[in-house]
C-alpha cells in the first residue's frame, strides 16, 4: 500500500466512525474482556475476496454510555482509493468497534499474537479526535466496518 493510501485510511478512520457511531465526552478507561485479549487474532466474516483477512485485538476499553471497546488492526484488506488509482490497501491500522459487534463478527481465534505495528499511532489519533467530539465507535459487523471504510476512500 502506498503511503497516500496508508495516510488517508488513517485520516479518515476516525471521521467515518464520527459519521456511524456515537460520540461523546466520557473518557475510555482500561478494561477486560472475558472474549478478546490484547495481540489475540481472529478470522472473522470477511467480504467477499478477502478471506484471507483477520483482526488483531490492539487495546479493551470501557466508555461510559457506550460499554466495552476493542480497538482492532485488520489485516488482508482489498481496499481501493479514487485518490491512488491502482493501488490497494491491505491494513486497517486501527478501528474502534463496539466489543458485542467485534464478538458477533468474529468466526475462530487463530492465534494469540499478532503484529501490532501502527495500532498505536491510530488509536493516538482517534483519541485525540474523540477528546474533541470528532471521532465515536463503531457498532456495524466488521464487513460493514471495512465497506465504510472503501467508501469513505472512494467519495
Amino acid at each position: 500500500m502506498g503511503p497516500v493510501l496508508a495516510t488517508r485510511i488513517a485520516s479518515i478512520a476516525f471521521l467515518a466512525a464520527a459519521a456511524a457511531c456515537s460520540t461523546g465526552p466520557p473518557m475510555p478507561e482500561r478494561a477486560s474482556s472475558p472474549q478478546f485479549r490484547v495481540g489475540q487474532v481472529w478470522r472473522y466474516q470477511t467480504r467477499p475476496g478477502e478471506e484471507a483477512s483477520r483482526v488483531i485485538v490492539g487495546r479493551v476499553e470501557r466508555i461510559d454510555g457506550l460499554g466495552k471497546v476493542v480497538h482492532v488492526k485488520l489485516t488482508g484488506l482489498h481496499l481501493t482509493s479514487s485518490a491512488a488509482p491502482g493501488a490497494v490497501g491491505t491494513i486497517m491500522y486501527h478501528a474502534p468497534i463496539a466489543e458485542d459487534w467485534l464478538a458477533a463478527s468474529v468466526v475462530e481465534l487463530t492465534a494469540e499474537r499478532g503484529d501490532l505495528e501502527g495500532l498505536a499511532e491510530g488509536y493516538a489519533t482517534w483519541l485525540s479526535a474523540y477528546r474533541k467530539g470528532q471521532a465515536g465507535v463503531f457498532s456495524i459487523p466488521l464487513s460493514e466496518l471495512v465497506a465504510t471504510m472503501e467508501q469513505a476512500l472512494n467519495p
